[in-house]
């Protein structure tokens, strides 16, 4: 399907003012774990959260400084019974990284969630309980329940782990007041089952914010003018010729997949040469242009991955219209975008933390 019919652009031409308006950037970060599955020990630090925290502090600067904004990022915050069962409490992370989460409500980011429904299995260990609807619903809603306890406010941005997602679990995140939705992922196709999951379908989702249909969530219902909004990360198309050797080592040596080719979601920490060019393209195809990207909180920790990264995250202040990227909140950009968001949605956080009484 082309591109523009998954978000269509208008053929007038545009105004200066859409010109030079401001392009907003969502860089979500999801915290969690090293390990997908980690032994269970209360006092194990996640020492990849802890490499690219100074990293993204000095990184905000070196783009305010270029783009002559506000840098506010979008943190996904892992507080569901894995991270319990592992360190005896769903808020340990935000807890014992308190002055960084500090930080970072006084520089005005977004704190959310992001969920995933490992279960343990004494005899296999940690598996994934996707297959079982009231587990994955109680995953949703503790997280939930923990949230407000550290934030003492309802969670309002959300990224299922594994990228999983359903119209139960859109259903339960309305009920629960969640707004914005950062799961889907543009291009990805449904893979066969495992580890008890099957991957959903995101081959045809539009490119653009949309209110989910409450019969299919991957179809906008243009009527909806209430429920949560569903942001889909940015997707682009990919060349499948070129880094020869690199592509070698990633099928014989690799465990997470070949390099990606041909349409899809763009991920940071794969190699500049795909991402970048796709990056361009998608801010050219659309009147009203965004940019959605989710890196894990361990990107830095492997290699390749860290030098993809960094290079694509500094790259993007090298780009054309590297003078307008605004990397702001879900809510800001929605605004930004021109959609019809209530003044209160548009509110940023409060400046104080919850840390401090």
């Amino acid at each position: 399907m082309p591109l523009d019919a998954l978000c269509p652009r208008s053929h007038g031409p545009l105004s200066i003012d859409i010109m030079r308006a401001r392009i907003p950037v969502i860089l979500c970060i999801d915290v969690e774990p090293d390990s997908a599955r980690p032994d269970p020990n209360p006092h194990a630090r996640w020492r990849g959260f802890e490499r690219l925290y100074p990293y993204l502090r000095n990184l905000r600067l070196h783009i305010a400084e270029t783009t002559g904004e506000t840098v506010r990022f979008n943190w996904f915050w892992r507080m569901d019974p894995q991270v319990e069962a592992v360190h005896g409490s769903a808020e340990w992370a935000l807890r014992r990284y308190a002055a960084q989460v500090t930080e970072t409500i006084q520089a005005g980011d977004e704190h959310g969630l992001h969920t995933h429904a490992w279960r343990w299995d004494v005899r296999a260990g940690w598996v994934k309980g996707h297959d079982d609807p009231s587990w994955m619903e109680y995953c949703v809603m503790s997280a939930c329940t923990a949230f407000r306890s550290v934030f003492a406010k309802p969670c309002e941005s959300i990224r299922m782990g594994d990228r999983y997602f359903d119209d139960r679990i859109r259903g339960l995140l309305d009920r629960l007041g969640v707004r914005f939705d950062l799961t889907v992922e543009p291009g990805e196709t449904a893979l066969p089952a495992t580890d008890r999951m099957t991957l959903p379908d995101y081959g045809s989702v539009p490119t653009c914010p949309y209110r989910p249909s409450v019969e299919d969530f991957r179809k906008p219902d243009e009527g909806r003018t209430e429920g949560m909004w569903i942001i889909p990360l940015t997707a682009g198309v990919m060349p499948g010729q070129g880094l020869k050797w690199r592509r070698y080592l990633r099928r014989r040596w690799s465990s997470v997949g070949p390099i990606p080719q041909g349409y899809g979601t763009l991920r940071l920490w794969e190699p500049p040469e795909l991402v970048q060019p796709a990056i361009e393209n998608a801010l050219t195809r659309s009147e009203r242009p965004y940019l959605a990207f989710a890196i894990r909180s361990d990107v830095l920790s492997i290699p390749w991955w860290s030098a993809n990264c960094r290079r694509n995250l500094e790259g993007l202040l090298r780009q054309r219209d590297s003078e307008r990227l605004l990397f702001c909140t879900p809510r800001e950009a929605l605004h930004r975008l021109g959609l019809a968001i209530p003044p209160a949605e548009v509110v940023g956080q409060p400046s104080h933390s919850p840390f401090i009484n």
